[in-house]
């Protein structure tokens, strides 16, 4: 597996990433042995620095006992000048020679055009005649226009990217349908598109929970006892990286407007923000100069797990306002825990409407949001339906379902 997912080495046996993507490998490494022997996965590598900052919320791999080991491709600190030059005497021959010894490679495109990594692997791949699974996990194809109506690219910046750098993952996406192996593409629309009917190119949720997470009898009984009680409170939440593009600005300021519109009632507003991220402190500064101190609040980010999942079941609703076209995984665990979502209609939240766990409003109105909110906390009824909805579908939908599923897919296509 090529990646762009950053690595640490701890020791000659121990590595560590990101807690739910190293459980997604410890599920996904026994249903590759058919195959190889070993899960390799090559990436970029942070630095001791980035490691010590972000190890609390980081999961280790032992290397032998789950046979799954780590590549290091190059540091994820290498600047965009300096990448080039890296790119004919190391990184290059590390990917053909790792190709070589490969039954499999599992990459994607390289979003960055001066940066190429993963696309490498995949032409290696066909070049070296290997069986080759090709990944993208979010279209793209929108998101310069939502930028550049927000102003937040300048006309130079928006034709360079909708003409080149967008034309430059077309032009990668064409060539996985046609010589790839197979495909898993995050979004119906994007593998129709790029599909054109191929069987070998297949729609998929990346799914990382477990059946263990998902809210049992008991606990989903307890959680619509709590809804039917219409308490005063309207817990609200987001968890995951805290990144401009995520529109937490957006949260804030829907929080802010519920607690205006409920000004005259006793009800009580908050929005909790868990996670880590750069935009940390920007944040802060802006919560503090809205004097919204008392609405808002940061938690650390909390390693995925149960632990995780029982504080998100806690609250009333989960919202997401992303400012470009997003696919997270986050969707999916809020189902697991009962947690209603309130979302921008972007194409992948629009998409998962049909669910029944997923109200969305139109993009960037923080009024429209802020109003949904107080109608969902009123209508009790349809709060219940998609709480039962999104249990219900996270129930057929985890990790292990996806991956059979993918399994099977492979089986069909790699062998």
């Amino acid at each position: 597996m090529v990646l762009p997912v950053v690595f640490y080495r701890i020791d000659d046996n121990t590595i560590a990433c990101e807690s739910a993507f190293v459980k997604h490998l410890q599920s996904l490494s026994p249903k590759t042995r058919e195959w190889g022997e070993k899960l390799i996965i090559m990436s970029p590598v942070m630095s001791d620095a980035s490691y010590e900052q972000s190890k609390d919320y980081l999961s280790t791999i032992n290397c032998d006992e789950e046979r799954i080991d780590h590549i290091a491709a190059f540091s994820a600190d290498t600047g965009r000048y300096t990448y080039p030059f890296l790119l004919p005497f190391k990184i290059i021959p590390t990917i053909w020679k790792a190709v070589k010894i490969a039954n499999v490679v599992h990459s994607g495109p390289s979003d960055d055009i001066f940066r190429p990594f993963e696309i490498i692997a995949l032409i290696s791949a066909i070049l070296q005649k290997k069986k080759s699974i090709f990944v993208k996990d979010i279209d793209h194809r929108a998101s310069v226009d939502m930028l550049y109506k927000q102003k937040k690219l300048s006309k130079k910046s928006y034709f360079l990217r909708k003409y080149v750098y967008d034309r430059y993952m077309h032009l990668q996406m064409r060539f996985a349908a046609k010589y790839c192996s197979l495909l898993f593409l995050k979004g119906q629309s994007m593998a129709d598109d790029y599909g054109k009917g191929r069987d070998h190119v297949k729609n998929f949720y990346d799914t990382a929970h477990d059946l263990s997470f998902v809210l049992n009898e008991q606990e989903l009984n307890q959680k619509l006892s709590l809804v039917a009680s219409g308490t005063k409170e309207i817990k609200l939440v987001y968890f995951g990286r805290i990144v401009e593009y995520k529109g937490i600005r957006d949260m804030i300021l829907t929080t802010k407007r519920v607690s205006e519109l409920v000004s005259d009632t006793d009800t009580v507003v908050s929005l909790t923000i868990i996670g880590a991220g750069e935009q940390i402190p920007e944040l802060t500064s802006f919560i503090e100069e809205q004097k919204l101190t008392h609405l808002v609040k940061f938690v650390d980010a909390i390693e995925y797990g149960k632990k995780l999942f029982s504080k998100l079941s806690t609250y009333d609703f989960l919202l997401a306002a992303p400012w470009r076209e997003d696919t997270p995984r986050s969707v999916f665990d809020s189902m697991a825990c009962g947690l209603p979502i309130i979302a921008y209609d972007t194409y992948y939240y629009k998409d998962l409407e049909k669910t029944g766990a997923v109200k969305t409003v139109p993009w960037l109105s923080i009024d429209e949001m802020a109003d949904c909110i107080i109608k969902l906390k009123k209508d009790l009824s349809t709060q219940e339906d998609m709480i039962k909805s999104g249990v219900q579908f996270a129930k057929e939908n985890t990790q292990d379902i996806w991956l059979e599923k993918r399994h099977k897919w492979q089986q069909t296509f790699l062998n």
